[in-house]
């Protein structure tokens, strides 16, 4: 992360030694998309629902030092994702960070706060944040006076694990909250602090560090009291990890195997 810091030596000759190397598959250059941590998993340029899903070298992988239990499409599966967040496996690259597990515990719901939320990310893009009509289909519909939350989960998953849609069932409305973004910024209410694995807490003012995360609703009366987010990595999940990438040279790996790990059919060329 630059942070405004000054110009370090080691990054300085880290680009001199690779200037003129593209990263390329076929005859494209790749589009290096990156983030912080990982869960142990990536995911697919779906997350971003932009149209342009189908990336062949952005694919769902397992990001360790050999394949686990899991394989991306299982994790698509709600109770194979539950199991694997709270069971870490040893031959995940990122196991030791701090971003790698994390918890963020909502102890009182504010339905007007999730209102307010909800309506910032219709406003930004109203196909992605959708009203469940009375014929029981999902529209593009101004959300307004939604009341008390009554129930909240999960829907769907896309490879890797990453949340991909998540619904809210309120005394007046039940709506679909689509893509990781979305799904990251209505959970956050601005005010918890995200705890990581190594017992630090952080504070999240708009976004929670991942979607790659289970949801667990604590009901008083019918009603969402509370609600705990487990999760693991930070960021989208797309592309290659820097922690991921920090560690794998830690432990001997080149740059160009890194690159082609995470950049799945790419190779390195002389520009």
């Amino acid at each position: 992360v630059y942070n405004n810091i000054a110009e370090k030596a080691e990054a300085t000759k880290a680009v001199k030694e690779t200037a003129g190397m593209l990263l390329s598959c076929g005859e494209e250059l790749v589009g290096a998309y990156y983030y912080s941590t990982s869960c142990g998993f990536g995911t697919t340029a779906a997350v971003w629902k932009s149209g342009n899903e189908d990336i062949p070298y952005l694919q769902a992988k397992d990001i360790g030092s050999e394949l686990g239990a899991y394989t991306a499409e299982s994790l698509m599966e709600e109770e194979n994702f539950k199991k694997f967040i709270s069971e870490p496996e040893n031959s995940d690259f990122e196991k030791e960070e701090g971003w790698y597990r994390w918890t963020y515990a909502v102890e009182k719901v504010n339905s007007e706060n999730i209102e307010e939320r909800l309506k910032a990310r219709y406003d930004a893009n109203g196909q992605l944040i959708l009203t469940m009509n009375k014929n029981g289909e999902y529209e593009s519909k101004k959300i307004k006076n939604i009341g008390k939350i009554k129930d909240i989960f999960i829907e769907k998953r896309n490879p890797g694990g990453v949340a991909d849609e998540l619904v809210i069932v309120a005394e007046n409305a039940q709506l679909k909250v689509m893509s990781e973004y979305n799904i990251r910024y209505v959970l956050n209410d601005g005010e918890t602090q995200v705890k990581r694995q190594d017992g630090s807490e952080v504070s999240s003012a708009s976004l929670l560090p991942s979607a790659f995360c289970v949801i667990d609703a604590q009901k008083e009366d019918g009603v969402v009291a509370g609600y705990t987010v487990t999760g693991g990595g930070y960021g989208h999940g797309v592309g290659m990890s820097q922690n991921g990438a920090k560690s794998m040279a830690e432990q001997g790996w080149n740059y160009e195997d890194i690159l082609t790990f995470f950049y799945d059919g790419s190779s390195l060329r002389p520009m």
